[in-house]
């Protein structure tokens, strides 16, 4: 039961991890995916098509941030699983204190 319980921790390591490495390469792709603006000649459009790639990179900087977010659950679940093993293993060790 304890090695399944570990490959658990391990997985929940390995994909808090992804989540965050993720995240930074998303981050990264920032520049290359948001080109310069472009002028029309119109400065009704310039400003919409400014409003829009603004918009674009808000997005795109949202989604790194949940993919974050996503990984600080994970590592916190993780933790959270770690801290409740000990805890039952301990009061199993203060059940069986004089036995035997």
């Amino acid at each position: 039961m304890m090695a399944d319980f570990q490959a658990v921790m391990s997985d929940l390591t390995a994909m808090t991890k992804t989540f965050h490495d993720q995240a930074r390469d998303y981050r990264g792709l920032g520049p290359d995916v948001t080109p310069p603006v472009a002028d029309s000649g119109d400065g009704g459009c310039d400003h919409a098509i400014k409003e829009i790639a603004d918009l674009i990179v808000a997005l795109h900087i949202g989604f790194a941030d949940r993919l974050d977010d996503h990984g600080d659950k994970v590592a916190y679940a993780r933790d959270s699983f770690q801290r409740h093993d000990v805890d039952v293993h301990g009061v199993f060790e203060d059940l069986m204190t004089g036995e035997g």
